[in-house]
């Protein structure tokens, strides 16, 4: 070989050795880039999605914004957080909106970090109750409240494999309870498992979400509570309040739950509950298998529910006997419509704290007014106008009788319209209507109703 081909041969190879260490810099900043692409790690990441609008931040597309850089281990959650294996509902609509995102696990975090998240409503508005029975008095409420929530998520995650925790802190504004009475917690818990796979879930949070009201009877206001009454009160959908709620975060009860995804579409939870029951002032062991079937454009959404409730003090024989379910489904049209209808349906025996006829008896006398069987149905739709804007309505009605010939029912109906700012910020208003029939039998029954109007302000981070 001539000297001038050595040379150039020379100049070739410096040249490749020199184009190596960039061509590995590029391989690890694409790593850094996409936490899903690490080589322990062959599940896909779901696509970056929309966020919930009530309970977490809002959703970024790639191309529209850039996500702010960490600070150390924290780190805003980013779209990726929010899974979305199929659609979830109208952009910003109620089915979109849904803390519990239809069962699918989030937040999707596959790497080693702590996310931060949350947001922040104030309503304001009126509300007033007109009640039948005259012994009661009627209110007129000025409505100003609000709600703040701060969302941490510790996260583990070498691959495939995961541990999770995270908490939720509550700051509450309420007119009837002074500060700092009203700063509390939501989520507590621990998670274990496998990325879209399975997991074991430990503490306090929601079960699966299967009886769904739409745009209105938002949790934690008056609205939602209807036509109350002081003497006797107006029945509830089962699963969701009074001595039969197990979906909400009840205080007192932990929650211990196995998670199962064997596909995109096709979710289950086994839900276990033990503790005591602070709303009711038991002790409470129950279980609640739970299935959603949801392939976007259809969700099929089932659970059963049993729990068997026995006191705290040696001194009570009170009992109470829980069991019942819940089925729902819905529609989604993206993106001009969607909808859904529920029922559930539920049964409880109760037994009082003493026996009358037997002092040695194990079990108390049945308490026929509290014991009662409970039928419940309800529908909504949510119509996108043009972008932005939606509106929505919905109607739901219980009906409860009890073991004394009482027989009590409760409608609720709203309307509601909702615009979203860039993404990060929604308005919404919300008019409301309910009549509740309170007859326990013995006395003449009576009628409440309620009407109420009120306009939400929700920020998202």
């Amino acid at each position: 070989m001539s000297p001038t081909h050595r040379a150039i041969s020379r100049t070739r190879i410096i040249g490749l050795l020199t184009l190596l260490p960039l061509l590995w810099s590029g391989f690890v900043r694409a790593q850094a880039a996409d936490p899903s692409a690490s080589e322990d790690d062959t599940t896909p990441a779901p696509k970056p999605a929309q966020a919930p609008a009530q309970e977490s931040p809002p959703p970024q597309k790639a191309n529209e914004s850039v996500e702010p850089a960490p600070l150390g281990p924290f780190e805003r959650l980013p779209p990726s957080a929010y899974p979305e294996w199929k659609t979830r509902g109208l952009y910003g609509g109620s089915l979109w909106s849904s803390n519990n995102m239809h069962g699918m696990p989030w937040p999707y975090y596959p790497k080693t970090g702590i996310g931060v998240s949350g947001y922040a409503w104030i309503d304001t508005g009126y509300e007033s109750i007109v009640r039948g029975n005259n012994s009661e008095p009627n209110y007129k409420y000025l409505v100003s409240q609000g709600r703040a929530l701060l969302r941490v998520t510790p996260t583990y995650s070498p691959g495939t494999w995961y541990a999770q925790a995270q908490t939720e802190f509550v700051g509450n504004k309420d007119q009837s309870v002074s500060q700092p009475d009203v700063v509390d917690i939501d989520d507590l818990w621990i998670r274990i498992g496998k990325w879209r796979s399975w997991d074991v879930q430990m503490g306090r949070f929601e079960a699966f979400e299967v009886y769904h009201f739409g745009m209105g009877m938002d949790l934690n206001t008056l609205e939602r509570q209807g036509a109350t009454d002081l003497v006797r009160p107006a029945p509830d959908v089962f699963e969701l309040g009074g001595n039969s709620n197990i979906v909400y975060r009840q205080s007192g009860i932990t929650n211990l739950a196995f998670h199962l995804y064997p596909t995109d579409f096709l979710r289950f939870e086994l839900l276990g509950q033990f503790g005591f029951d602070t709303a009711s002032a038991i002790d409470t062991l129950g279980a609640r298998p739970a299935v959603v079937f949801d392939v976007g454009w259809l969700k099929i959404k089932a659970a059963g529910d049993a729990r068997k409730q026995f006191p705290v003090a040696n001194s009570s024989k009170e009992s109470r006997w829980v069991r019942g379910g819940a089925g729902a489904v819905q529609l989604v049209l993206d993106p001009i419509v969607e909808l859904g209808v529920n029922v559930a349906y539920g049964k409880v025996d109760h037994y009082s704290p003493t026996n009358s006829t037997d002092p040695n008896a194990t079990m108390g006398d049945h308490d026929t007014a509290g014991s009662v069987t409970d039928l419940d149905v309800g529908a909504f739709a949510n119509l996108r106008l043009f972008e932005g804007l939606l509106v929505g309505g919905g109607a739901n009605y219980d009906q409860e009788t009890d073991q004394q010939s009482g027989r009590f029912t409760h409608l609720q109906a709203f309307g509601a319209l909702q615009y979203l700012f860039s993404k990060q910020v929604f308005v919404k208003v919300v008019g409301a209507y309910a009549r509740a029939h309170i007859a326990q039998g013995g006395v003449p029954p009576w009628d409440d109703t309620m009407e109420s109007v009120r306009v939400r302000l929700i920020c998202l981070f």
